[in-house]
């Protein structure tokens, strides 16, 4: 009964997390584009790539996942063109 709990406890977890990856990515993505038809085409595509690993159980690359995303994330915000640095 306590491997269930702490499993569904586990999947709680981690579906809050990568909840809050697909917002922050959808956020990075609108502020990426141009206009707002060109955002519709990227925001599908990013909606596609977190479906491909919507039903993912096993444990190890449960958690691996969401990391792989942050880190293709966060090259995707350091190579912007009019990228803000604070002086």
């Amino acid at each position: 009964m306590a491997s269930t709990a702490a499993y569904l406890a586990r999947r709680a977890a981690q579906k809050e997390r990568v909840r809050i990856l697909y917002r922050r990515a959808l956020k990075d993505t609108l502020n990426w584009a141009v206009h707002r038809h060109l955002f519709y085409d990227d925001a599908s595509n990013l909606r596609e790539r977190f479906e491909e690993n919507r039903h993912v159980v096993r444990f190890p690359l449960f958690t691996s996942l969401p990391f792989q995303i942050i880190a293709s994330l966060t090259w995707f915000r350091s190579t912007h063109p009019l990228s803000y640095f604070v002086p």
